[in-house]
């Protein structure tokens, strides 16, 4: 049956918006701030309708893999969320014109279930979402508030005569609604290429943009080390800006590696990482592409303030700039699990290995404190919290359909990571770097860390007798992943 005129009209009105980010470039290494302008609409939507802390945690995700969509194609949208709460669907198209695709005026009912996928258009929905022109690369953003909007904000999301910039006011209005209760809202976006459809049958099919073929993959990485730290209260460490140095070369020298970005001590301030991992890999690459972070440095623990974890502790890396002048400094300069867990959220759909090498307990130990990679501190009462940064947010993001990532850790949770007696890199650092540049063949993720598991083990108990290393891998990518191609 075809569809009435006036709701054709709505679709093309609706599809735009996916072109939202326009001016991020693909393969680009260069920040991109010219698409996160002041007042253009799609930084606002990236940047400033965020929540980096968030309790909870929401996906939004379409229905093909790359994320490249045909003029004429149609769009199915999945949104899941950990907690039952009040979905809102934005989308900002290549002319920077924004909408609200759900809820709109043919659906209303914006309640999302915890822990269920929900598909925009539902079933029986009395519209569609077919790509159509500009083309580029657009944004789409879902919002998960646990209390709903208020009446007269909720019609100023669905006006479909206000101006863009209007709506951008309702936008960020919706934001600082709950910008002091970071606990009651989550947000993610998603980041799509449209493009022209071929003119014929026979003509191949357009290429995206950025100019790379859909076929390419590319292999980028972030790779931090922090020695020195700017305050005086964090004991400073021996190797940990050598083992991103060594491991950054090795993997552009024999793995591959198109692009590395490394932050050394004092360019490894909190707002350098987030600029990298936030804003500078997800321009870098596109679905599919592989991606590798790792950090060598302190890690520690402060009290959880939002009720997500079960131990009671909130884990944190630490920055170059971090402070533990109080619990309010911690939580204000060090790299949180919570935040980390959603910055890794901007690359959905690529390929992510996270590598850490920092302590699982904090530090506590008796002997070697120089050569241990956590921060000092008393044991908590009970002396059985652990230090496993991102071991939960990990599986949190898989649970609501984050696939294709991996998390390499240089020891289980309740033991310390070493740095190596000979002061060349840390323990778990050195033996993956020698399993990279050995050989000639390719070097899956696994077979890597199987060949590297009981030379570190070993090592640490010839060296610091009656003391254990144990590396861990957990890894949900769909074999094979190669860390050398």
């Amino acid at each position: 049956m075809e569809r009435p005129l006036a709701d054709t009209k709505r679709l093309v009105l609706l599809v735009p918006l996916l072109a939202c980010l326009q001016g991020l470039s693909l393969g680009q290494q260069a920040t991109t701030d010219e698409a996160f302008t002041k007042g253009d609409p799609r930084g606002v939507m990236v940047e400033e309708v965020r929540n980096d802390t968030p309790a909870f945690m929401v996906r939004v995700d379409v229905d093909h893999a790359d994320r490249v969509y045909r003029g004429g194609e149609l769009m199915r949208v999945f949104v899941m969320s950990e907690k039952a709460g009040y979905l809102y669907l934005l989308y900002c198209d290549a002319d920077k014109k924004m909408s609200c695709l759900f809820p709109n005026r043919l659906g209303q009912d914006n309640k999302i279930p915890a822990r269920k996928t929900v598909t925009i258009p539902p079933a029986g929905a009395r519209f569609a979402l077919r790509i159509g022109p500009p083309y580029g690369k657009e944004v789409l953003k879902a919002i998960v508030s646990l209390k709903p909007l208020g009446e007269q904000r909720l019609r100023g999301f669905l006006s479909d005569k206000e101006a863009t910039r209007t709506k951008l006011e309702w936008v960020k209005g919706a934001a600082t609604q709950f910008q002091n209760q970071p606990a009651q809202w989550a947000e993610h976006h998603a980041v799509t290429t449209t493009v022209a459809p071929p003119p014929g049958p026979d003509v191949p099919p357009t290429v995206p943009p950025d100019g790379t073929p859909p076929s390419g993959r590319r292999r980028v990485g972030v790779f931090i080390g922090i020695s020195d730290f700017r305050s005086p209260d964090i004991r400073d460490l021996k190797v940990g800006h050598k083992d991103a140095l060594a491991l950054s070369r090795i993997m552009k020298q024999r793995c591959g590696l198109n692009e590395a970005i490394v932050l050394l001590d004092s360019q490894a301030t909190l707002k350098n990482t987030r600029e990298a991992i936030c804003r500078r890999l997800p321009a870098m690459t596109k679905p599919g592409d592989f991606v590798i972070i790792f950090w060598s440095g302190h890690g520690g623990r402060c009290a959880d303030d939002n009720g997500d974890e079960r131990d009671g502790y909130d884990e944190y890396l630490v920055p170059h700039d971090a402070s533990v002048a109080n619990l309010s400094a911690i939580r204000r300069t060090m790299l949180l699990d919570d935040t980390f867990g959603r910055w890794m959220q901007e690359l959905d759909g690529r390929r992510v290995v996270v590598v850490l090498d920092t302590c699982h307990s904090g530090g506590q130990h008796n002997r070697e404190k120089s050569l241990i990679k956590g921060i000092d501190g008393p044991e908590p009462v009970g002396g059985d919290v652990q230090f496993d940064f991102f071991d939960g947010e990990f599986a949190r993001a898989k649970d609501i359909g984050q696939k294709e990532t991996a998390l390499l850790a240089s020891s289980l949770a309740k033991q310390v990571s070493f740095e190596r007696k000979e002061g060349d890199l840390g323990a778990m650092t050195y033996y993956l770097v020698e399993q990279l540049r050995g050989g000639s063949s390719p070097v899956t993720l696994p077979a890597a860390f199987n060949r590297m598991k009981p030379l570190v083990a070993a090592y640490i108990e010839r060296t610091f007798p009656g003391t254990t290393q144990t590396a861990v891998l957990i890894d949900n990518t769909t074999p094979p992943l190669y860390l050398r191609p």
